[in-house]
């Protein structure tokens, strides 16, 4: 395992350690999130997380829920999943009959 590899799992641990109730309390703005934030969710993780944190790198901030889907992987199930502990600043949350 590289020095990479474990940096990045070191930081997963340390956001489930200390995201607790304030993770449950209040939702993380999907562009502001880390990787390791994204990839601590259990509907996101590692792979996926990459793909967002790449994503809002080469494309810019999401504006809608709806920008996820250009994301490999990402259909309104996920949206949903994903709007359940992060947030689109200034967007109301993702609905769908999924």
């Amino acid at each position: 395992m590289g020095l990479k590899n474990i940096l990045f799992s070191a930081a997963i641990a340390l956001v489930l350690a200390f995201s607790g109730n304030a993770m449950a309390a209040e939702k993380l703005n999907l562009n502001m999130a880390t990787q390791a934030e994204l990839a601590a969710d259990p509907n996101i993780g590692p792979e996926l997380a990459a793909k967002i944190v790449e994503f809002r790198e080469n494309v810019g901030d999401f504006t809608k829920y709806e920008d996820l889907k250009e994301i490999e992987g990402i259909n309104d199930a996920k949206i949903k999943q994903i709007n359940e502990k992060f947030q689109i600043e200034g967007v109301a949350s993702f609905d769908c009959n999924c």
